[in-house]
Parts: C-alpha cells; structure tokens; sequence
C-alpha cells in the first residue's frame, strides 16, 4: 500500500510545481499589463505562452512581450521564446 502512495505523491508533487510556475507567469502578467488574466487562461506548450483574452488584452500584452519575457526568466527561470 505505501508504494501506491508513493506513486501518486510523484504527480501531486508534479501539479504543485506546475500550479507555482502558472501563477507566478500570471503575477508577472498582470504587474506589466495591470489586468486580470487567471491561471485557467495560460497555456505553455513547446516554450510558447498561450494567453486566451479578449484582443485589447493581448495587444497591451504584445507590446509588453519583451519585457515579460525577460521577467519570467530573470525571476522564475522559465525559458519563453513567444506569446501569443
């Protein structure tokens, strides 16, 4: 019985450290573009920040993309090379 539980703490441990990098991405959004973007809205696949908003939302954050993503990887060490 203790090693199924060692098995799921593997994936408890996993979603605890992605949960930490997505609000930390949506904290560094939300100091450049002053909005409200949820942790729900962001997806990274493949190095590329999805963000799902409306269009006025992601303009601000386009023009701010530089900038976010030095952040994201001075502060939490994630490697971003677009968003979109």
């Amino acid at each position: 019985m203790k090693e199924i539980s060692n098995f799921f703490d593997k994936f408890k441990n996993v979603a605890i450290k992605e949960l930490g990098k997505r609000e930390g991405i949506v904290n560094v959004v939300n100091k450049y573009t002053n909005a409200g973007i949820d942790i729900k809205d962001i997806n990274i696949k493949n190095s590329i920040l999805t963000v799902k908003a409306n269009s006025s939302l992601k303009n601000e954050i386009f023009l701010k993309k530089k900038i976010i993503i030095d952040k994201l990887h001075k502060d939490l060490g994630l490697v971003i090379v677009d968003i979109r």
